[in-house]
């Protein structure tokens, strides 16, 4: 017999943990199934997805032809438990922004088993644990929708907090991808999945790549040692370019989201992959707060970046996504581009005109290049810096195809006078559908 207040209470947990259970359950039985998982019809739908803007390349058009054989085969070794060799790991060394960057490109035939395992099981099961303002690799969500969000928390913290008193806490993680521990990663699969399959094949998966680096050294001993710390999942390191590894990037600081939405009660907080901040009035809590995330994220073996973390007032502003959000005193939120990216762009307009002199890059590579940075621009009040950067462009390339000094060129080339440049698009793609240099 129910009597007071307290006893209802319970009642109610009690319920909600049954439902729960029930979802999870419900969950597991569709999404969770490795034989459901691994079938042939979610690879062939996969193969639809995995061509989209790639179909024109060689290795995915043989893929294509020998579809059945291909899938098949997949199939029947991840039935066996195991997981079927790289196809390649060869790897491409970028430096952005002075940052160097390892990729690893993933061929389609591994790059099939992932999407499968991201759209019909991964995606689906963790989905419901993420915060609505980790705005990364979702579907629905990306860069625009967590820059909506950026925007929409700061306007409503100048409306609670006043101008004046608006203060940001933002973070950064310190080598986030090479830093995610395997360990972290088992123990939340192995909360989301009833099926030990399932957990053994993502994992397999996470850890293929450094099995691959590792079973190029020489020395034996350094080689078995280093083989028995990765099947015991003490490494550390996710691969920058593998969907799976973007998935697990969102999911690994998901402690840390709820821990500051839910148990600290914050109401303005974003997150994109291991770019943060936090909006609050008192500068006190801020600081209090980022000592408490920090226990937090040495349980997950994350760790922040002292150079990038700090807490700014709002009134000179915080850079976040590539784009600079500062507050005036009349409570106005000005949006400005950064100056290093600025600076950034006008010195590639000027290397790429020497490379077009040489003929290592073509007119249509600099013209598609600048139309992204011309895009980017009008999310930001940028009228003067993208007049300027025009008359860059104007100036190097006679405005090709953008400004209209080209187009000028253009209807003299028309009463016959001998012009420059022409559109080189067409013949461009016709030499990359065909392979040929």
């Amino acid at each position: 017999m129910i009597t007071n207040k307290y006893q209802r209470a319970k009642l109610r947990i009690l319920k909600d943990k049954e439902a729960k259970a029930v979802r999870y359950n419900n969950k597991n039985k569709t999404y969770g199934d490795f034989d459901k998982v691994i079938s042939h019809q979610n690879y062939f739908e996969a193969l639809g997805k995995c061509r989209k803007g790639v179909s024109w390349k060689g290795s995915v058009q043989c893929y294509t032809q020998n579809a059945f054989i291909e899938i098949d085969k997949t199939i029947s070794i991840l039935k066996s438990l195991k997981l079927p060799k790289l196809s390649s790991n060869k790897k491409i060394v970028l430096y952005e922004r002075g940052k160097r960057r390892v990729i690893v490109p993933i061929t389609i035939k591994d790059r099939m088993t992932q999407r499968v395992l991201c759209d019909k099981s991964l995606i689906p099961m963790l989905s419901d644990k993420l915060i609505y303002d980790n705005g990364a690799s979702t579907k629905g969500k990306g860069v625009s929708f967590a820059r909506k969000r950026v925007e929409k928390h700061i306007r409503q913290a100048i409306k609670e907090y006043g101008a004046d008193n608006v203060y940001a806490l933002v973070f950064d993680f310190k080598s986030f991808f090479d830093s995610v521990p395997h360990k972290t990663c088992l123990n939340i699969l192995r909360n989301t999945y009833a099926d030990k399959r399932m957990v053994g094949l993502i994992m397999a998966i996470i850890r293929s790549y450094q099995r691959s680096e590792i079973m190029q050294i020489e020395d034996k001993t350094e080689r078995q040692k280093r083989l028995d710390e990765l099947n015991n999942n003490k490494c550390n390191g996710i691969c920058l370019g593998s969907q799976i590894s973007q998935i697990m990037a969102l999911v690994v600081p998901n402690e840390l989201d709820h821990f500051v939405k839910d148990k600290m009660r914050v109401k303005h907080y974003v997150r994109y992959m291991d770019d943060g901040f936090i909006l609050s009035n008192n500068k006190e809590f801020l600081s209090n707060l980022f000592h408490l995330m920090i226990e937090v994220t040495d349980g997950l073996g994350l760790k922040f970046n002292c150079k990038k973390t700090r807490i700014v007032k709002m009134t000179k502003g915080i850079t976040f996504m590539k784009i600079k959000y500062h507050i005036t005193s009349s409570g106005k939120l000005i949006k400005r581009l950064t100056r290093a990216g600025i600076v950034r762009m006008r010195r590639k307009l000027k290397k790429l005109r020497k490379l077009v002199n040489k003929g290592i890059v073509l007119l249509d590579d600099v013209y598609n290049s600048f139309q992204s940075w011309l895009a980017h621009s009008y999310l930001a009040c940028s009228y003067k810096t993208r007049k300027s950067m025009l008359k860059l462009y104007d100036e190097l390339f006679d405005g090709y195809r953008i400004t209209k000094k080209f187009w000028h060129l253009v209807n003299i080339k028309k009463k016959g006078r001998n012009v420059p440049y022409e559109f080189l698009q067409t013949d461009k793609w016709e030499r990359l559908r065909w392979c040929v240099n």
